[in-house]
């Protein structure tokens, strides 16, 4: 059966967050639906009270966007605007930014952080970078989400691509969960802000397609652009029902994790 795991990138320095992790604790509360918050370290510690109310209710799971969202990898974006370079940081300055990032999550919620979303997002994710993965092992990271693009370094991310370990580079334990599709703000800017509802028949789309190929669904979207121009998260109540109606699975990473530890499953990056 096809899984949808559903990742917010909380990430926004303003009032943006805060609207957005309260209207998210009542969808997923409504639709007892499980999701994972990847929230940037100083966004948490502005957010703080309200993050600690979502992690109480549960439905709303919390790992790390590292602490102030630096590129731990350089990324050579390439599509019909041109080559765009974005640089990453140095080795020393994105094992601090990690490590910030968890200490964060421990000093407020309390909770020994598992997950992380990487900045962007890259082309092969982590693979080539066993330094890295060597301080996410050290920290207790086992979930990561870092392989968001294409050969292009750019989207869609095939499907095809599904949730590998990182076993060849010797991290066995660090399951890369490829972000599919196109990022929630990227898809909107295409279609435009406003056109809410193309924008859900752009996920049911998205959702047929893994339940067809039975695929599991790595979904990517954004505390401030899931509520430009749909404040109360209708495409994500829509999602969500169309998911369940079509007989997807909706899991946290977590136990998505537990589930693919405890099964026979490898699956090797494409």
């Amino acid at each position: 059966m096809a899984k949808l795991l559903i990742g917010y990138d909380v990430e926004a320095a303003d009032k943006r967050t805060a609207q957005f992790i309260d209207q998210a604790m009542q969808v997923h509360k409504d639709l007892q639906a499980p999701a994972s918050i990847f929230i940037v370290g100083r966004t948490l510690e502005q957010n703080a009270d309200r993050c600690r109310q979502a992690a109480k209710e549960g439905w709303l799971e919390f790992h790390q966007h590292t602490y102030s969202h630096l590129l731990l990898k350089t990324v050579v974006q390439e599509n019909e605007e041109g080559i765009q370079v974005f640089p990453g940081v140095s080795f020393e300055a994105a094992k601090e930014d990690i490590l910030r990032g968890q200490k964060a999550l421990s000093d407020i919620l309390g909770v020994a952080c598992t997950g992380l979303t990487a900045p962007y997002n890259y082309y092969r994710g982590l693979g080539d970078r066993l330094d890295l993965l060597e301080v996410l092992r050290d920290c207790g990271i086992k979930i990561v989400r870092s392989a968001g693009r294409n050969e292009r370094d750019w989207q869609p991310v095939p499907f095809e691509w599904q949730p590998y370990f990182y076993q060849p580079q010797g991290y066995g334990e660090i399951l890369e969960c490829p972000l599919h599709g196109w990022q929630d703000c990227i898809a909107r800017e295409r279609i435009g802000w406003e056109n809410v509802a193309h924008y859900v028949e752009w996920l049911k789309r998205d959702i047929d397609y893994a339940v067809n190929h039975d695929l599991d669904f790595v979904y990517c979207s954004h505390d401030w652009s899931s509520i430009t121009c749909d404040p109360e998260l209708t495409h994500l109540r829509a999602m969500l029902t169309y998911a369940r109606d079509k007989g997807m699975d909706i899991l946290h990473y977590s136990d998505y994790y537990a589930l693919r530890t405890s099964s026979s499953i490898s699956t090797s990056p494409a």
